[in-house]
C-alpha cells in the first residue's frame, strides 16, 4: 500500500510573496501619483418594509440593519459595526502590503476592532456619551516567522499607514447633496 500526503495547501506566506511581485510590477507600470487616482463610491438604498440598507459596493452586496430597538429586524450590521469592519479589514491589507513588499513571512493575521456607541440621542434620551462610535481599539494578532521587534515595527508602519485609521482620526467634509426631484 502507498501512502500518498494530502498536497500542501499555499499559505499567507506563499500570497504575500505573490503579493509583492505585483504590487512591485504595478509600480513600475504606473509610477506617477495621478496614475493611482481613481473615484470610488457606494450606493445604499432602502425601499421595503423591512427598512433594509441594501448597500452596493462595484460588484458586491450587502445588508445594513439595526437591531428591534431601533425598529430593525438585524438582518445586517450596524453602521457603527460596519464601521468596525471596514478599519479592520482595511488595517489586516495595509499589514499584507507592507510584510509583502518587505519580503515578511505571516502564517496568518488577524485584526479585531471594537468601538464604544451610544444611539441614545437617536430616542430623545439626554446622554454625554459622543455622537459617534469613540474608544476605538484594533487588536492585531500575527503570526509569522517575525522577531518581536520586525512584528513591533510592522505595526508602526501600518498604524501610520492604514488609510483608514487615517481617516477615522483626521477631519474630513462631507458634502451631503440633494438629487434634483423631476417636475411632473
Amino acid at each position: 500500500m502507498t501512502i500518498t500526503p494530502a498536497p500542501r495547501r499555499p499559505g499567507l506566506a506563499e500570497h504575500l510573496r505573490d503579493k509583492g511581485a505585483a504590487m512591485r510590477a504595478a509600480a513600475g507600470r504606473r509610477p506617477a501619483s495621478e496614475d493611482w487616482d481613481e473615484e470610488i463610491g457606494a450606493v445604499c438604498v432602502a425601499d421595503d418594509a423591512t427598512g433594509v440598507r441594501k448597500v452596493q459596493v462595484g460588484e458586491w452586496s450587502l445588508l445594513g440593519d439595526g437591531g428591534p430597538d431601533i425598529g430593525g429586524y438585524g438582518l445586517g450590521p450596524s453602521s457603527p459595526e460596519l464601521l468596525c469592519a471596514v478599519i479592520s479589514t482595511c488595517l489586516t491589507h495595509t499589514i499584507l502590503c507592507i510584510a509583502a513588499l518587505d519580503g515578511l513571512e505571516l502564517d496568518r493575521v488577524q485584526v479585531s476592532v471594537t468601538a464604544r456607541n451610544n444611539d441614545a440621542r437617536f430616542f430623545g434620551v439626554p446622554t454625554d456619551a459622543p455622537a459617534v462610535p469613540h474608544d476605538l481599539t484594533a487588536t492585531v494578532d500575527l503570526r509569522g516567522s517575525l522577531t518581536r521587534e520586525a512584528a513591533e515595527a510592522l505595526l508602526a508602519t501600518a498604524d501610520g499607514r492604514c488609510p483608514m485609521l487615517q481617516m477615522v482620526r483626521s477631519q474630513h467634509t462631507v458634502a451631503v447633496l440633494p438629487t434634483p426631484i423631476p417636475e411632473m
